[in-house]
């Protein structure tokens, strides 16, 4: 529905200004000639207002500002090399560029010889670069930047309208590829601001010789208006099809939360960030603060610095209706008298680029491409590159392993042959002086550490080899890491079998109250102990220093502590500080993330077929589609309605009924119809003329009689256009009575 008034052959170049100054500048006319000569002109109104000079904005211009909109929403996900290759290709496309090209370089008789040797090597050697960067690997992310190298090329030969219009549809493929990397609120806002840059692209295309740029807003919201209300119809009824076929991330992307291993200072620097780690929505009563364990990966094999996972160790289960033998076996373990009713919630994990999932100690779920492993660790068959909702159970309480394996007691024991000389020694003494018993031990190792002045604390002191002696004897200060690998080495050294688990602890409730989120700050790490005849144990040595950290949480620990928690000095104070703004805005955004993807991307086949059913009374396929083209059509017919309402010719009243007369006239005979060049009272006039010519039967008494209704209706019509009655009010008496006398005069006259 864009006016197309100003529009021109798209294959076509344009024509210059007139503007000699412009004209000596320029050499052939071309887009970008009518561009420079368009924005010259404009910038030198002061009196406008910087966004009417963008609305103002030549088409060549606004097809260049596009590509900033759509191409660099991609540089998250796309390399930092095609990203500045899309800078320069856009910096080199702007008129003045191409001016002072021209002039550089007189010998080159053809600028377009250049660019195009520039596009040809450009195109090839980025391909090359997406083969080192991929690695080889054809993947989502490696296709999406292949089409966006290809919109980079494209754009070194912009010169006429068609390549515009090529520009412009390739685009909007660009910025759709952007729903296949990711859903949320941010890309739908940077993909709606895209489309409004491009749509506004098309309208100055049709509608390049308006330098002022009045109407094309108007045009947009035209345009927009027209469009969401179809939209809202496709999204209620359209129906959710699964997909036919699924592309996965070339693995290029970088990991958050929790990684596949732990050293020192790991947890610490993620419990500084207020990024949002996954969602929870329980279905009963959420379990207390202190009994928030998440659990994630477990940690057995440790070589002195890092903790890591036993691969070999782990038996892995592919989920069915029935539960695995190690949950039965532990769920066996437990008296009758214990009733156990699994805990049911469902997670929202953010993306973290890898597969295992979290859930409380101790997870099981029935989804069909996730996984469990005998140590309790949920593994998807692919990396989460999206987000990613999935039911949980949680079994309490249970006994695991009550009898341990001698591959799983020698793997849980092992420790480096040398290294950390005084804890080994610390842990014989203390394990000695316990008479060998493991609980009084660990007891006695508690006690050693709270008379001990050790504190917690998020920026610890750097460590060297003997990592475990130099924070149990030298520096004191740690985080959850430091504790439990520190205690999980202890428990080693005196031979009781012990083992790391890294994810999250705690939490908080959303703004809403209904949904419990657990933040990176709330990353943690505790140990598990075997114990004869109980089994693996948790035990977080963490909270024998800090145990707010455990009981409330991360967020009232922070609170509690202030900027002590993020060291001394000035420094402490500034990301205390900044800690504290980002914890705040990001609780609004992702806030208003969780309705989003909740009730928009999360709007499924299940959620569609309930709320048809409720509303709508569907029942098959068949009625869905039949209401998506009944409404489609009822949205569609309303839009052009009212665009016909709003387009069509308002007469006024006057003019309204000699119109009408015209037409009763004309049906008779084309030569009695008004001309569009003549006026009304001309018309008049020759009517007369044209009756008693086409008309042998009027006699001279019906030639009276004729002339005298024109006559009356020239009179009628001066007064009620022009004079003092045309002043009037048309609900006036008189008024009404002249038009009145008007109406009567035209019935007879037809």
């Amino acid at each position: 529905m864009i006016d197309s008034k100003h529009a021109r052959n798209p294959s076509s170049s344009l024509s210059l200004p007139n503007s000699s100054a412009f004209a000596a500048v320029t050499s052939p006319a071309s887009f970008e000639n009518l561009a420079l000569g368009n924005i010259a002109n404009n910038s030198h109104d002061p009196n406008r207002k910087w966004y009417s000079k963008l609305l103002a904005l030549p088409a060549y211009y606004w097809v260049l500002l596009t590509q900033i909109l759509v191409i660099f929403p991609h540089a998250v996900h796309l390399p930092l090399w095609l990203m500045l290759f899309a800078l320069i290709t856009v910096i080199a496309q702007l008129p003045h560029i191409k001016s002072k090209f021209r002039q550089r370089f007189e010998q080159l008789r053809h600028l377009k010889r250049m660019y195009q040797s520039i596009q040809m090597l450009g195109f090839l050697l980025g391909l090359v670069g997406l083969w080192l960067t991929y690695n080889t690997s054809f993947g989502l992310d490696m296709g999406v930047a292949f089409l966006v190298l290809c919109l980079i090329s494209k754009l070194w030969e912009l010169y006429k309208r068609r390549d515009a219009y090529v520009v412009l549809n390739l685009s909007l493929f660009v910025l759709a590829a952007l729903f296949l990397m990711d859903q949320g609120l941010v890309t739908t806002l940077e993909v709606i601001i895209g489309t409004i840059g491009i749509l506004l692209a098309f309208i100055a295309l049709n509608d390049d010789g308006n330098i002022r740029g009045d109407g094309r807003l108007r045009t947009l919201g035209i345009l927009g208006v027209g469009a969401l209300p179809l939209l809202v119809v496709l999204f209620l009824f359209f129906p959710r099809l699964p997909p036919l076929w699924s592309v996965q991330l070339s693995g290029q992307q970088a990991t958050t939360g929790v990684s596949d291993s732990m050293s020192p200072g790991d947890f610490a620097s993620l419990s500084q960030s207020t990024a949002l780690a996954f969602r929870v929505e329980f279905a009963d009563k959420r379990p207390p603060q202190s009994d928030l364990y998440w659990r994630g990966l477990v940690f057995s094999d440790f070589d002195g610095v890092t903790w890591q996972p036993n691969r070999s160790s782990q038996q892995q289960w592919q989920p069915a209706r029935q539960i695995p033998m190690w949950i039965e076996r532990a769920i066996a373990t437990v008296p009758n008298s214990v009733q156990l009713a699994p805990d049911k919630y469902e997670i929202l994990l953010e993306p973290t680029q890898q597969n295992w999932l979290f859930g409380l100690d101790y997870p099981f779920t029935q989804r069909t491409d996730v996984s469990i492993t005998s140590e309790f660790t949920l593994l998807k068959d692919s990396p989460v590159t999206q987000q990613l909702r999935y039911n949980v159970l949680r079994f309490v309480p249970m006994r695991i392993d009550p009898v341990l394996d001698e591959d799983s007691r020698r793997i849980n024991v092992t420790l480096p042959k040398d290294g950390n000389p005084q804890a080994r020694a610390l842990a014989q003494q203390l394990f000695a002086q316990s008479g060998s018993d493991p609980v009084r031990y660990m007891q006695a190792l508690e006690r050693w550490i709270n008379q001990t002045e050790f504190r917690y604390t998020l920026s610890p002191p750097r460590l060297n080899d003997n990592r475990i002696d130099e924070f149990l004897f030298d520096t004191k200060a740690g985080f959850c890491e430091h504790y439990s690998s520190s205690f999980a080495f202890m428990m080693r050294a005196a031979g009781i079998p012990a083992r790391i688990v890294a994810g999250y602890q705690g939490g908080e409730p959303s703004r809403s109250g209904d949904v419990w989120e657990v933040r990176q700050m709330d990353a943690h790490a505790w140990t598990e102990v075997w114990l004869e005849g109980q089994g693996w144990v948790r035990v977080d040595p963490t909270a024998f220093v800090a145990p707010q950290r455990v009981e409330q949480g991360m967020d009232a620990l922070s609170q509690s502590q202030g900027a002590a928690l993020f060291g001394d000095g000035a420094g402490a104070q500034i990301s205390y500080q900044q800690y504290q703004m980002l914890q705040t805005l990001r609780r609004f955004s992702d806030q208003a993330s969780y309705y989003w993807q909740k009730d928009i991307v999360g709007y499924d086949q299940d959620k569609q077929a309930g709320s048809l059913l409720k509303w709508f009374n569907i029942s098959s396929v068949m009625q869905q589609i039949v209401w998506l083209a009944a409404g489609a059509i009822t949205v569609i017919s309303i839009v052009t309605f009212i665009l016909w309402q709003r387009r069509r010719k308002r007469w006024h009243p006057v003019d309204l009924l000699l119109i009408k007369l015209s037409k009763r006239l004309g049906k008779k005979d084309k030569a009695l119809a008004r001309h569009d060049h003549e006026g009304q009272l001309v018309w008049l006039e020759r009517l007369v003329d044209s009756l008693t010519e086409t008309d042998s039967r009027l006699v001279t008494d019906d030639l009276k009689l004729t002339q005298q209704y024109v006559n009356d209706i020239k009179q009628d019509y001066r007064q009620l256009r022009y004079g003092r009655i045309s002043t009037l009010d048309v609900s006036h008496a008189e008024y009404q009575q002249v038009l009145k006398k008007l109406k009567e005069n035209t019935r007879r006259l037809s």
